[in-house]
């Protein structure tokens, strides 16, 4: 048996927050139709619907509740990635102070121990273009990942984006 953590309305629709022993199924309960059963719609998170589903009713140790599981949880290099990029977000907020430059984010987070000491050696590398890679990421995060992560899309964008030009002049 699954507690009820979170149960709220809207409209007809109930949604539902059920603690599992090792997870929380989040569940949208809809009017009753005809049949018994769910209703899963066919879109890009289906597959991740029916892992959830499947968790739901499997023994917590059975082979397709770990599997779900699995489907439902990002890789340990997605996770890390996910986290450098919070981490970079978090020294990019203006609310924290002065914004981080580029080169900053890079010698304290993507490439911590590495030094640049002249411009011309942090200009030429390719750690510069990578850490301003993983900040325009960062930033697309802040508008649609985050979504992305919600419906069960762990990907990570699947194409490079360029940045705005605000950070061209600052590091």
């Amino acid at each position: 048996m699954r507690s009820l953590l979170v149960e709220a309305e809207a409209g007809a629709d109930r949604h539902l927050v059920l603690a599992g022993k090792h997870t929380r199924h989040r569940l949208v309960v809809t009017p009753p139709a005809a049949r018994d059963g769910y209703i899963v719609p066919a879109d890009r998170s289906m597959s991740v619907r029916l892992a959830a589903l499947s968790a739901l009713h499997e023994h917590p140790r059975s082979r397709q509740a770990i599997a779900a599981r699995a489907a439902l949880t990002p890789s340990p290099y997605l996770r890390h990635r996910l986290v450098l990029l919070i981490a970079i977000l978090d020294r990019l907020d203006p609310a924290s102070g002065e914004p981080a430059t580029v080169r900053q984010i890079a010698r304290d987070l993507t490439f911590p121990g590495r030094d640049y000491d002249r411009a011309i050696e942090w200009k030429s590398s390719s750690d510069r273009r990578q850490t301003q890679r993983l900040v325009a990421e960062a930033r697309r995060m802040t508008t649609t990942g985050y979504r992305d992560l919600l419906t069960g899309s762990t990907r990570l964008a699947s194409r490079t984006e360029r940045c705005d030009g605000s950070d061209e002049g600052r590091d």
